[in-house]
């Protein structure tokens, strides 16, 4: 029972403390030129729900996260699912303000719209790929214990991040796309 807490303590805190290094690389490390703000074909900077919406129809599921403060956000999930792929946005909204926070995508091997960047990184890809796309300023982390191995590119002028989950052959199984804090 207490190696169980322990256990969940620790796998929590290396959570935790991955995510709050994840969230600034230091500046070698952050890549240079225009940063990548599409994924699915939606542009984290300029899209809103209704795009989406538009775009990929009804979801599939919705989780909300609804304060009873007026003046913190509320955040909503959204969910599509299509051709063994999973969509989900994340929108968080303040009276008269709403904005994407994290596009992602998971599922395999495709060439359709939904499982692709802006510039043409598309699900099942390799990390050489990957490379080939965004560049070497990228952080790559392989925690095995954990079942964690990623790759993490981040812009220097603007802080988009992509982050590309990796199966142990280096193929990306899942796209994750964030605006700067």
């Amino acid at each position: 029972m207490i190696k169980n807490i322990i256990r969940i303590l620790v796998i929590g805190l290396v959570g935790l403390s991955s995510v709050g290094r994840a969230d600034h690389l230091p500046t070698k490390q952050q890549a240079r030129g225009k940063p990548e703000t599409r994924l699915a074909g939606i542009d984290l900077r300029r899209d809103k729900l209704a795009e989406v919406l538009a775009r990929y129809g009804p979801p599939t599921k919705t989780k909300a996260w609804e304060q009873d403060n007026p003046k913190v956000s509320n955040s909503y999930d959204y969910y599509w699912n299509s051709q063994g792929i999973t969509l989900k946005i994340v929108v968080e909204r303040l009276p008269n303000l709403e904005y994407l926070t994290l596009i992602d995508v998971t599922g395999p091997r495709t060439r359709n719209r939904i499982g692709r960047t802006g510039r043409g990184l598309s699900l099942g890809d390799s990390l050489r790929d990957f490379h080939r796309f965004y560049g070497s300023r990228t952080k790559v982390r392989n925690i095995s214990k954990f079942d964690i191995h990623d790759v993490m590119v981040q812009w220097h002028r603007e802080e988009y991040s992509l982050v590309a989950t990796l199966d142990r052959n280096n193929r990306i199984t899942r796209l994750t796309l964030v605006p700067p804090e």
